[in-house]
């Protein structure tokens, strides 16, 4: 069980602003330095000012950081406006009715093996670095790049299955 109370705020801020600042850099691509930051900042404002509100036995304090993080950097994404949300990789419908996409993403997702679909929220999800994703499967940074280079591949294939094609020289 992890304990924030008692803590000083140098010693809170220390332990997890820099989990805040990879989640926002990681969502915030493309957008200027000081977005992050500042996302940042507002995460360990709200960590810092409202303590009560994290519940160690609901999850880790980087994981609640980091979902905070997410949160808070989506809602920046949003607030931007659609000119302002270029995604990493551009999907396309290709043939038929379009159909909900998320339905096609949940599809897919259920396809995949377990580990592939923890390294999947682990990178791509909650936009952790692969060394951290690494340490925290038991993996050497090697076996994880390789593992997420066949998951892209992976995932390319069953979403092509799905009617979804990458722009050519984009994404995965």
């Amino acid at each position: 069980m992890e304990m924030i109370w008692g803590l000083t705020d140098e010693e809170l801020d220390l332990r997890c602003r820099p989990v805040a600042m990879a989640t926002a850099a990681a969502l915030l691509r493309g957008l200027p330095r000081e977005d992050v930051e500042e996302c940042a900042n507002d995460v360990m404002l709200r960590l810092l000012s409202r303590r009560e509100e994290y519940d160690p036995a609901r999850g880790s304090l980087e994981c609640y950081v980091r979902v905070m993080a997410r949160s808070e950097a989506l809602s920046r994404r949003r607030r931007a406006g659609p000119a302002a949300l270029p995604l990493e990789e551009e999907l396309y419908i290709t043939g038929g009715p379009e159909e909900y996409i998320g339905d096609i993403v949940e599809n897919v997702l259920t396809r995949l093996k377990e580990k592939e679909r923890v390294i999947f929220t682990l990178r791509f999800l909650y936009g952790m670095d692969g060394q951290e994703t690494a340490r925290r499967l038991g993996m050497s940074r090697g076996a994880l790049d390789v593992a997420v280079l066949r998951l892209r591949r992976k995932l390319k294939r069953l979403l092509a299955e799905q009617g979804i094609t990458l722009e050519e020289g984009r994404g995965m």
